[in-house]
Order: structure tokens, then C-alpha cells, then sequence
């Protein structure tokens, strides 16, 4: 999946005429209704920011218990989003001289739950570092191999990441060698991102959940980007869909900084608001504008390239394209970077991308068949729209 969604930014984008705000609106319902009649059962809700001004608009059938509409409060699994979250919590332990990218991962990680970690994964010598983990170069699988959880044998087809522990987590990487020198690969990988979660969590002394919450969910007041969603969330949750029938979210106990989270349009366009500089409430500046000074510095950090494809020995699917911590870092045609990720779960598909340089961000979530990235297609195709001068008319890797 992660290959076809790097594919997406190196397609050539035409100049467009530029779109004023209520034309946006417009614009972005009609491209959700062209991408969603070919997406199968369910439905999807996208949420634009563009110089401060926010639009959300839902279509389709979301499967909210509570009968609910496709809107800017209905929870999605949001899947692999989670991991710039978890960039994010990294960046700000940094900030506080808890770690630092290039501290090899023993330093921090001892044991995993109950399981002690008698040997970390390193290449003739040479560890891997959390830098690594955080950009998918640290010769880490997508999934682990264990004697109970194997992808070409799965307990539960339908949830198939559920029998994963975090105790089979850790034997498992206690027994790892990587195939190649940490640093020198991109190759995308779920567990490199659970790992680094967990080492996180040791550096501060405090539960991956507790971390999510100090350092994004409640600084930025968003109140519905949760692990666990409580039973007033799961009355606005939308039932993921598979191939034209229902399936059910997928629990992943193991690997909840990789791809744990839901969330909604309406938090998601918050995130990205403090992204682009404009916080809110705690997270707001002195006057009430910009971004608090330690609030913008994680953010700032976060959002800072690590990783340079061109830079690899191997880079893979990443091409020419760059990692920050957790997010995938494309280019205009003016130099300027634009953020994104995408992620899917067995029934659901999102995508997030935004310009701090031009001020826009587009979320796109949907309980429609996954294999459709069609949350995929329509931020691109939205993206050919709001880049809309001359000179960042294109993307490239």
C-alpha cells in the first residue's frame, strides 16, 4: 500500500486557476462525490484549511451506530496517520533532552511489557538508532515473524494484527538481525514504528497512551484522536468496510504508535491547523496567535527532514522523496515542502497532507474499501487545486 501512495506524488500536476474560498467548498464536494461512486459501500468525509479557513464535507453512508451522518465528528480508524503522532511525541522528548535522534536504541529500550530484552537488533556493530526507527531505514520488516503471529498464517484473516503481543513483540526482536546497515534503506515498516513508540515510552518513564495525551491530544485539545474510543465515540464511528461487506476495526495491542489511532475530520484539521502555525486554546502564543514557543519548536522539530532519499544506499519506495519524524516530506516546484501520510486498516482509508509555505492542509477519511485508496486519490486530487500558482503546479520526488 505504502508504495502506491508514494507513486501518487511523482504524478505530473497541470496549473489550475486559483480557488476562492466558497468555490472550495464546491470543488472539494464534488471531487468526493466523483472519487466516492466508484468506491463501493460506505462513505467518507474530507476537511480543507486554507489560509485559516476550514471546510468539511461528508457523503456516502458512514455505518454510525447512532445513525449519525458522514460530518466532521464521525470517528474513523485513521491507521497509519498515528505515526506522525508519534514523530511528534518523539520531537518533543527531544526538545526536553530525553533522547536524542541519533541515541542507539539500547540505550532507552530494556524490555518490552513484561519481556526483558537481552539483545537488540545491529548490523556487524553497528545499532540501530532512533532515527532510523523513525524513518523506516532501520532494517526492520513491516511485521514481525513469531511463532504465534505469522502474515502467511493468520489466526483472524479479518483483524489479523490481534494475536500480536507486545511480549511476542519482544522476543521477537531480541532474536532480529537486520539484513542490512541501519540507515542505509528505506523500507517501510509498522514495527520499526512500534518499537520506537516503546522506547519512547522508556526514555519518559511514561505509558505510550499517557505520552499521546500530554504531548498532542490535550495540548491540542483534540478530543476525539484516542486509542480507545469511549462509547459515546463508538456511537459516531464509522464501520469500516471491505470488498463490499463490513469488517470489523483492527485491533493491534502491539502496535498502537504505527497505526493505533482514530480520529475525526474535525481534530484532524486542528492538528494540521497547529501545524501551520495557528494554535489554539494552552498551545497558542503570549497574544493568542501563532504557536506557544516550546509548542512551536516540537512542532517545528518534527516537521524537520532526517532522512534524504537521495541520500540512501537503497531508498527504495521513497525515491527521491524525504522523511521527518513520522511524516513523508514531498516537494513543489518552489522547493517548499509539503507534509503527508496515508494509512489503511482492513475497512478504512485516510490520508493527511499540508503546505506550512502555503498555507493550506486537506484530511481525507473513509470506511469504504481500503483497496480503492480512494482518500488517496481525492487529497491529490484536491492537492492539484490548491497548489494552484504556476511555479508549485507540480510535485515531485
Amino acid at each position: 500500500m505504502i508504495v502506491c501512495c508514494l507513486l501518487l506524488w511523482s504524478v505530473p500536476l497541470g496549473p489550475t486557476g486559483a480557488i476562492g474560498f466558497d468555490p472550495l467548498r464546491d470543488q472539494v464536494a464534488r471531487t468526493v462525490e466523483d472519487r466516492l461512486a466508484s468506491a463501493g459501500p460506505g462513505g467518507m468525509v474530507v476537511g480543507v484549511i486554507r489560509d485559516g479557513h476550514r471546510v468539511v464535507v461528508g457523503r456516502g453512508d458512514p455505518g454510525r451506530p447512532d445513525g449519525g451522518p458522514p460530518d466532521g465528528r464521525t470517528l474513523f480508524q485513521i491507521a497509519s496517520l498515528t505515526k506522525p503522532f508519534t514523530g511528534t511525541i518523539m520531537a518533543e522528548l527531544m526538545r526536553e533532552g530525553r533522547v536524542d535522534p541519533a541515541d542507539p536504541l539500547e540505550r532507552h529500550l530494556r524490555r518490552i511489557g513484561p519481556v526483558p530484552l537481552g539483545h537488540l537488533p545491529q548490523f556487524d556493530g553497528r545499532p540501530v538508532r532512533l532515527r532510523d526507527l523513525a524513518t523506516h531505514t532501520a532494517g526492520l520488516p513491516n511485521v514481525p515473524e513469531t511463532p504465534r503471529f505469522s502474515w502467511s498464517r493468520l489466526e483472524d484473516p479479518r483483524n489479523p494484527y490481534k494475536a500480536l503481543s507486545r511480549g511476542e513483540l519482544a522476543l521477537w526482536l531480541a532474536a532480529y538481525q537486520p539484513p542490512v546497515p541501519p540507515g542505509t534503506r528505506f523500507s517501510y515498516s509498522n514495527t520499526g514504528m512500534a518499537v520506537l513508540g516503546e522506547a519512547l515510552s522508556a526514555a519518559a518513564g511514561q505509558s505510550y497512551e499517557a505520552l499521546l495525551k500530554r504531548v498532542v491530544t490535550v495540548r491540542f485539545d483534540l478530543r476525539d484522536t484516542t486509542l480507545h474510543p469511549t462509547a459515546e465515540q463508538q456511537a459516531r464511528k464509522a464501520s469500516g468496510h471491505a470488498r463490499g461487506v463490513g469488517v470489523p476495526d483492527w485491533e493491534a495491542p502491539a502496535m498502537l504508535p504505527a497505526f493505533g489511532l482514530y480520529s475525526t475530520a474535525d481534530d484532524l484539521l486542528g492538528w494540521m491547523a497547529a501545524n501551520l502555525g495557528d494554535c489554539a486554546g494552552a498551545a497558542a502564543g503570549p497574544d493568542g496567535r501563532g504557536c506557544e514557543p516550546g509548542v512551536a519548536a516540537t512542532l517545528d522539530l518534527a516537521q524537520a527532514v532526517q532522512v534524504e532519499g537521495r541520500s540512501l544506499a537503497d531508498p527504495g519506495a521513497l525515491g527521491g522523496g524525504a522523511m521527518a519524524l513520522g511524516w513523508f516530506v514531498a516537494r513543489a516546484d518552489d522547493g517548499t515542502p509539503i507534509h503527508w501520510h496515508s494509512g489503511s486498516t482492513g475497512g478504512f482509508n485516510a490520508y493527511i497532507a499540508f503546505s506550512r509555505a502555503h498555507r493550506w492542509g486537506v484530511v481525507a477519511l473513509t470506511n469504504s474499501d481500503p483497496d480503492k485508496v480512494t482518500a488517496d486519490r481525492v487529497v491529490v486530487d484536491l492537492v492539484r487545486r490548491l497548489e494552484a500558482r504556476p511555479e508549485v503546479a507540480s510535485l515531485s520526488q
